[in-house]
């Protein structure tokens, strides 16, 4: 059906152009169905002239209202043409939040025009460029476009797709847009403020009764279990008049309506709790804990998985794991026991009592049981609800600052400083946007600094280095809990520029690793030996006291090393001196590495050493007890676990020694 609409909107000959407006056109494209959708509100049909639009597997509609026919009908075809062809011909199509945020930019802009008696898009084309340029300008101020300055950015954008689809053609036209957007766009750049990094004193509070409200609630569960499940086994049996407020189930006993009481408060609000726990102990962006499903929750080798889907930076929906900790893990176990109880209620409650209940609540109990998204069951006392939500709002079950009023500490204000982001919003339009945390000020949580808290912990807590996310992410999940793996590209990509504005803190970090391991004799590898030749050399023979003509103190060294070490690499296993010299990047296979005039290793990586020692064994007495026949096709295999257990050796044979020394 889209592509018989397709045909009539747009003409494609390499380059894309909408073909021109006519009633009658649009009247005979209105009743073409383009998707149908099943939600809890029932299902939801999008035919050519509708108001609003929603295909299969999206969460949100794009919608036309109040603009006129002939402004419906460009954005209509625009839609589609993103939809299906993207910027031209043989291009990858738009996904549908990108298309969404250019028909709503481009709507509010037509919207404005229809009260300046502006008819079309293409009109902009055929005004003198006087008129059009008093046009714009008005827009700006009437949008007040110098203080929200994403307007003219949004201008921006949809302009861009004006263009590719033929609607703006004029050069001068598109240079008016340019000179008068410009300049704001610029000024949103120079305004753009990095997400804040939730204090580690306020994270700790957090996770700390995350976790206690999760024991509580494993202790009760199976008690809370079996009051539920015997008010779902008496609802075929139950007469219409035991409903109250349509669903809720009046089929308790006194005593159980007593045990009720105790136990259910432990399990209304358990779902947010599981949801702080997600993207705490993964680094998952809100859209895809919200795309959690039932089972998404196991286990392999003793590691703690989830199994999500990455849908903002791919085309389609690609399937991730994640690592994550324990907690988060029984989190999504218990969450996902809690709704099979209430989705086998709602089966119940259909298969016995559909004509007694409202048409509405019949279609959401249907949603639900089709229905296996982890965070889209809400855990009523006695009764079956389900909802379609998916970003977080004021009164919603993910909005943090409802279960969560932590006034930040001086050390707060302190670690917020040191990192460059002591600000209360990032969002142009809060008033609180930029403004910096004074003590006594609740600290403001959104879900998207959990994911940069997570990036910062990797590093500041000596979990991994910078490297470690930019090449070994698919490496470290048996020597780490709290790392990623499986990761899509675009997802690594986005972690690393979270933490390459750190970048400058973490090198200062591991200089004074470095320096400070030197001093008591506690570096390894071929580089650890030049490492320090060099620092004698620069501190002459005020090494041991820190002191040198050139610096004042050590600190100047550090800052100053720091400063002019731009080839630095920190991996997991030890430093490289080498930098984007270097042509060895796996570093996973650090046999590579040991022998290089580049490679030091400080006590801080051992334990990494340690685990590299424990894995290459147990697979090498596996490989042992492979049958004779089967060795021969994994010699290399065996070739280079063998190399890494000797590699490893070696390094803890000379880290321990000179601890031991020490």
């Amino acid at each position: 059906m889209i592509h018989d609409v397709l045909e009539d909107v747009l003409a494609i000959d390499g380059a894309i152009k909408l073909q021109p407006y006519s009633v009658e056109k649009y009247q005979r494209l209105a009743s073409i169905v383009l998707w149908q959708v099943h939600r809890n509100t029932g299902a939801k049909v999008s035919c050519f002239r509708d108001d609003s639009w929603l295909r299969n597997g999206e969460k949100q509609s794009i919608t036309f209202h109040n603009a006129s026919d002939e402004f419906k009908y460009e954005l209509k075809a625009l839609t589609l043409g993103m939809l299906t062809h993207g910027a031209g011909e043989g291009m990858l199509p738009v996904k549908w939040g990108t298309t969404k945020r250019i028909i709503r930019c481009s709507k509010r802009f037509i919207l404005w025009l229809q009260k300046q008696n502006i008819r079309s898009l293409h009109q902009l084309d055929t005004l003198p460029l006087l008129r059009l340029r008093h046009l714009l300008a008005k827009y700006l101020t009437d949008m007040n476009a110098s203080k929200h300055i994403h307007i003219a950015q949004e201008i921006a954008s949809a302009c861009y797709w004006w263009r590719k689809y033929g609607i703006v053609n004029k050069v001068e036209v598109i240079a008016l847009f340019d000179e008068l957007l410009s300049p704001l766009i610029a000024r949103k750049a120079a305004l753009r403020q990095k997400h804040a990094v939730i204090p580690t004193r306020i994270m700790k509070l957090i996770l700390k009764e995350c976790e206690k409200q999760l024991d509580v609630a494993e202790v009760y569960f199976e008690r809370w279990q079996s009051i539920q499940n015997t008010l779902t086994d008496r609802v075929p049996t139950l007469e219409p008049w035991n409903f109250k407020k349509s669903t809720f189930i009046d089929g308790l006993s006194t005593e159980e309506m007593e045990d009720l009481d105790e136990l259910h408060p432990h399990f209304d609000t358990i779902r947010r709790y599981a949801f702080v726990l997600i993207i705490a102990y993964s680094g998952m962006r809100h859209s895809e804990v919200m795309a959690l499903e039932d089972n998404s929750a196991f286990s392999r080798g003793g590691v703690f998985y989830l199994r999500s889907s990455l849908s903002k930076t791919t085309d389609g929906t690609q399937y991730l794991e994640w690592v994550v900790s324990e907690h988060a893990y029984r989190a999504v176990k218990l969450i996902g026991k809690m709704n099979a109880i209430y989705r086998y209620r709602a089966q119940e409650l259909v298969r016995h009592h559909a004509s007694s209940l409202p048409k509405k609540r019949v279609q959401d109990l249907q949603f639900g049981i089709k229905d296996n998204k982890l965070f889209r069951v809400k855990h009523t006392r006695q009764s079956a609800w389900f909802s379609n939500q998916a970003k977080a709002t004021k009164n919603g079950f993910n909005n943090i600052n409802t279960l969560f009023n932590i006034p930040v500490e001086e050390a707060d204000i302190e670690q917020l400083e040191a990192l460059g982001c002591n600000v209360q919003s990032i969002s142009a339009s809060s008033p609180k946007f930029r403004l910096p945390y004074q003590v006594g000020i609740p600290f403001n949580f959104t879900s998207h600094q959990f994911r940069h808290t997570f990036a910062w912990f990797i590093v500041a807590n000596r979990l991994g280095d910078l490297d470690d996310i930019k090449y070994n992410f698919k490496h470290l999940e048996n020597s780490m809990t709290l790392v990623y793996s499986h990761r899509g590209y675009d997802t690594m990509a986005e972690l690393v520029r979270l933490t390459e504005s750190f970048e400058a803190y973490l090198i200062e970090q591991a200089m004074t690793d470095m320096v400070s391991a030197a001093e008591q004799g506690h570096l390894a590898g071929r580089g650890g030996e030049k490492f320090v030749e060099r620092l004698k050399l620069v501190l002459g023979d005020d090494f041991e006291s820190g002191s040198s003509p050139h610096f004042a103190n050590m600190q100047e060294l550090l800052a100053y090393t720091a400063k002019h070490s731009s080839n630095f690499r920190g991996l997991s296993h030890g430093y490289c001196t080498k930098g984007t010299g270097c042509k060895v990047r796996n570093a996973a296979d650090p046999s590579h590495c040991i022998n290089c005039d580049s490679y030091i290793a400080t006590p801080k990586h051992l334990p990494h050493w340690l685990v590299i020692k424990q894995r290459c064994e147990q697979q090498l007495s596996a490989f042992e007890r492979f049958p004779t026949e089967m060795q021969p096709r994994f010699a290399s295999f065996k070739g280079a676990l063998t190399d890494n257990l000797h590699a490893a050796n070696q390094i803890i044979a000379q880290l321990q020694i000179k601890i031991k020394e020490a």
